[in-house]
């Protein structure tokens, strides 16, 4: 049995610049607001949230990832986690 544990402050920096760094972000996007966060979130969680945030501002026309764009992403992959899913409840 492998388990990863839940990735610590350091390492979700470490994911949150590995995914960002090929993009366009604002000045006013502070990554440490997210790093600091409560929810458990997983390294792969992490990539899709920096991903998703990526989509929000394409779809938008737009070249430079806004804060907003992290926040519905976040609250996507939060969301997402919590959700019960119906066959595993079986």
């Amino acid at each position: 049995k492998i388990e990863f544990p839940q990735p610590d402050r350091r390492q979700k920096r470490m994911v949150f610049q590995a995914a960002t760094s090929r993009m366009n972000l604002s000045d006013e996007l502070d990554l440490e607001d997210y790093v600091n966060r409560s929810e458990k979130v997983s390294c792969a969680d992490v990539a899709s949230i920096c991903a998703e945030a990526g989509l929000q501002a394409v779809r938008e026309n737009r070249y430079v990832v806004l804060p907003k764009d992290f926040d519905k992403a976040y609250k996507r992959a939060v969301s997402n986690r919590e959700k019960e899913l119906l066959f595993y409840s079986i």
